[in-house]
């Protein structure tokens, strides 16, 4: 018997033509009430039993521990028993026999495992990190393997691999998500390799659940964690693993979490390690520490973050995690890190010539600047005005572009003036930054610039003002100057038949960066 009292069985192979979602839905209303745990785990927290496509592995938990026998037959009459509950769960399990006994016969599956989440103790502290562990058993006799990667939470929530957890409060009621939001925070970067797990062997993976849910009060909570991933087997005639998967294991787990109440020197106790290992220069990799300092950072550790920011630091971290995490923390302080990430080691001195500027070019700091944006703080208009003077493309077309998130005169100015710039690419992010502006008072000014000279103002000008009016005039991929007329014809039309009733939609959740 496994932990918890969930029994263990076989592999089934079972080849249908079912839809996806249909097939997931039978099975589980089948399955799922027939096989709970005392604990309230779901019993289907190991294989797959998912019907998938054509032909799908349902695998149902081999386990290493003895089983006396008929394990199979008696969960098989637990769930016939369960069926006669209810003349739908009688007809469902009708046609799981008829999958079975058709023209395909259930046979062991080449892959054997268990796989399972768990809660690392029963009780935390509030604002201390909260890790769910992601735990695989090889429980057969032939080595298998599957995509490992760093523990951030990935901005990508469809791809397969990615582990899952919704967290609820004792009423049901879902915890905040801190993200990702629309517009680019949290940054999530990942570094993906291969683990092969030999017969007998265990691999198990640290998921900081913080990155999924704010724990923002003491209390009990409910953590439904779910994972699925393709596991990898050796070609028998070259010995490398195929990328075609062998079977995909399953996780599905309900598991609970209790949260204390904390005191501050209790808090700084529980980040100790993580600072530790950042600061330690022999540590390669300090990933895990980058996550959680990262995504709960505390006005205690202002001056690592800001640390771990700066250029010129070992390259065992993506800086712009590091300025993610200031701007999570939110403070005066935080933000002023932020900003004096975006002006750069000689932004307070100014750069003596616009190639020194380009040369300083950084990602991180339009990551900065991006972050920046978001907040929309007026207080950080006269520096960003002050380095539209100085900087060089791309930071300069950025700048211009993050005007727009602000709605305030003085950044309104730079946008109208740059409209008459005699370079095409401050012309193009002028009208972009006006478009995230989203007023009436912008459409004419993009209306004017439907005239422009350059085939490419043009078209930004039209996207602009589609996206601001919700409005749109046909238009063609690449328009001649002549179609350009007519274009512009067109939206001088409409204005003049919607100007005095025209209001702005509701803005975008995200604006174009």
């Amino acid at each position: 018997m496994r932990r918890g009292g969930a029994p263990s069985v076989g592999v089934v192979l079972i080849q249908v033509g079912a839809d996806k979602h249909s097939a997931n839905q039978f099975f589980r209303g089948l399955c799922q009430p027939a096989l709970s745990r005392p604990n309230g785990n779901a019993a289907f927290n190991s294989g797959q039993h998912r019907l998938r496509g054509h032909i799908s592995t349902i695998t149902l938990l081999p386990s290493t521990e003895t089983r006396p026998d008929g394990v199979l037959s008696r969960m098989m009459s637990h769930m016939i028993s369960t069926a006669l509950r209810g003349q739908a769960r009688m007809i469902q399990l009708g046609l799981l026999f008829l999958a079975l006994g058709g023209n395909h016969t259930m046979a062991l599956a080449q892959v054997d495992y268990s796989v399972h989440f768990e809660t690392e103790k029963p009780r935390y502290i509030l604002g201390e990190p909260i890790f769910c562990r992601f735990v695989i058993r090889n429980t057969g006799s032939r080595i298998f393997a599957f995509r490992y990667r760093t523990p951030t939470r990935a901005l990508g929530v469809d791809y397969d691999q990615e582990p899952r957890f919704v967290v609820a409060d004792s009423r049901g009621v879902r915890l905040p998500d801190p993200g990702p939001r629309p517009c680019g925070s949290p940054q999530g970067t990942a570094v993906y390799g291969y683990v092969t797990l030999p017969p007998g062997q265990v691999h198990s993976e640290r998921w900081l659940l913080n990155q999924w849910a704010q724990f923002a009060a003491p209390g009990h909570f409910n953590v439904r964690a779910e994972r699925r991933l393709a596991l990898l087997q050796p070609d028998p005639q070259s010995g490398k693993f195929s990328e075609k998967p062998a079977a995909f294991a399953m996780a599905i787990d309900e598991l609970t979490v209790s949260v204390g109440r904390s005191t501050r020197a209790e808090v700084e106790a529980a980040f100790k390690p993580y600072l530790h290992a950042v600061a330690n220069p022999k540590d390669p990799n300090p990933a895990e520490a980058v996550v959680v300092l990262t995504s709960l950072p505390q006005p205690f550790f202002l001056d690592q973050l800001v640390a771990m920011a700066k250029a010129g630091k070992p390259n065992r971290w993506d800086r712009r995690d590091a300025v993610d995490g200031l701007a999570r923390l939110n403070t005066p302080a935080s933000w002023k890190a932020v900003l004096n990430v975006f002006r750069g080691a000689d932004g307070a001195a100014g750069f003596k010539e616009k190639a020194a500027a380009e040369e300083a070019e950084d990602p991180v700091r339009s990551y900065a600047l991006l972050l920046l944006a978001e907040k929309a703080d007026p207080a950080f208009i006269p520096t960003l005005v002050e380095m539209l003077a100085r900087s060089a493309e791309p930071t300069r077309g950025d700048i211009l572009r993050a005007l727009g998130f602000f709605h305030d005169v003085r950044a309104y100015q730079p946008l109208f003036d740059n409209l008459h710039s005699a370079q095409v690419t401050d012309r193009m992010n002028s009208i972009i930054g006006l478009k995230n502006l989203g007023t009436r008072e912008v459409v004419p000014a993009l209306l004017a610039a439907l005239d422009d000279p350059e085939a490419q103002v043009r078209q930004v000008a039209n996207f602009a003002l589609e996206g601001v009016t919700r409005n749109k005039v046909a238009a063609s991929a690449n328009p001649g100057r002549e179609e350009s007329q007519r274009i512009a014809s067109d939206w001088h039309a409409w204005w003049r038949a919607h100007a005095a009733s025209f209001s702005p939609p509701q803005p975008a959740a995200c604006h174009d960066w």
